[in-house]
């Protein structure tokens, strides 16, 4: 690739292409030289802990540069498979630490910068029809003094995830934009309330986040910038079926993702038990054939063929989401 072919490709323009190979190759060595280490005995489970914990960041940094360097949206998805595995090496490593000492694999309400690292990594896997993956980033914080605690999560695992509460507080600041335009009854209220959230999400992280300006500090053989991502405004945008003409063109707007998901069929999420989860808002068209019902109205159960327009309630429980009971087929979840 020359760099005029990077150039036109990167989705962020803060990076060139030397640092960008240079930091991939690093990502590369560095997991080697952490396995390795993580190979030597040792008897503090904790040295295990930070050692699986940074290679779970490489994976998770190293796949955030690949969005920001232009690689193609859909190459992502197997590269998520690792990012979430290697963070549910870290839970389990977590378990051998004494109770005292123990913390999650995530805790979202001390730093900003691991809330938006978790919400992203939610976001992406709703952004590369990842279903299979949410359950298993929701187990990362399940039963965990973060689970059921921060209404913008919820709200985003409740369109994949049975009985999650309905919620108003959120850890975070930043994050009061997009929690009012989510809540939005009016679409183009809804519209104008992400705009404002995407154009002041990379001002608003200022003074908060440990990333804010990282893009200064990148030389040719080193770059500790890996992209600024608002993921969670694109997951929504798609969820939400927002339109984004407004803010599509914002750095920080993940738009070949949205393009992506909305190319897309949507996949039902497989629970441990089995039990198939698909749901849908009103509004939106029927992905699959079958009975369907919605919490937002009783008695609502009915059946829709595909690509029918589902309804929209007027409702005081919120937004109208639902939820498939019994497919006509069973789906191919390969």
């Amino acid at each position: 690739m020359t760099e005029i072919d990077f150039n036109r490709l990167r989705r962020q323009p803060l990076i060139g292409e030397q640092s960008y190979l240079s930091m991939l190759e690093w990502f590369k060595d560095d997991l080697e030289e952490l396995r390795e280490k993580l190979a030597e005995p040792t008897d503090d489970p904790r040295d295990i802990v930070a050692g699986l914990t940074a290679c779970a960041y490489r994976y998770w940094n190293a796949l955030q540069l690949r969005m920001t360097g232009g690689d193609d949206v859909a190459s992502l998805a197997p590269y998520l498979t690792q990012v979430v595995e290697a963070f549910e090496d870290v839970a389990v490593a977590l378990n051998d630490v004494p109770e005292e000492q123990y913390y999650p694999p995530f805790v979202l309400n001390d730093m900003i910068d691991t809330y938006v690292d978790y919400l992203n990594l939610l976001s992406a896997a709703v952004l590369l029809h990842r279903e299979d993956l949410i359950p298993r980033i929701y187990e990362l914080i399940a039963e965990t003094d973060y689970d059921e605690s921060d209404a913008v999560i919820e709200t985003l695992l409740s369109f994949y995830l049975p009985n999650r509460p309905k919620m108003d507080f959120h850890f975070w600041k930043p994050y009061t934009p997009l929690f009012n335009a989510i809540n939005q009854q009016d679409p183009a209220e809804r519209a104008k309330g992400m705009e404002k959230f995407v154009k002041n999400w990379y001002k608003s992280m200022k003074g908060v986040a440990h990333f804010w300006g990282k893009h200064e500090q990148i030389e040719p053989d080193f770059s500790p910038y890996f992209g600024y991502w608002a993921m969670c405004a694109g997951a929504f945008t798609y969820l939400l079926n927002i339109d984004d003409s407004k803010y599509r063109d914002e750095m920080v707007y993940p738009k070949d993702m949205v393009e992506y998901a909305r190319s897309q069929p949507r996949n039902s999420v497989e629970l441990e038990d089995g039990t198939l989860i698909l749901r849908v808002l009103g509004g939106q068209a029927c992905p699959m054939a079958g009975y369907w019902f919605s919490p937002a109205k009783p008695d609502s159960a009915r059946h829709f063929k595909k690509d029918e327009i589902m309804p929209v309630f007027d409702s005081a429980y919120g937004l109208t989401i639902w939820q498939l009971e019994k497919p006509d087929e069973i789906p191919d979840l390969q």
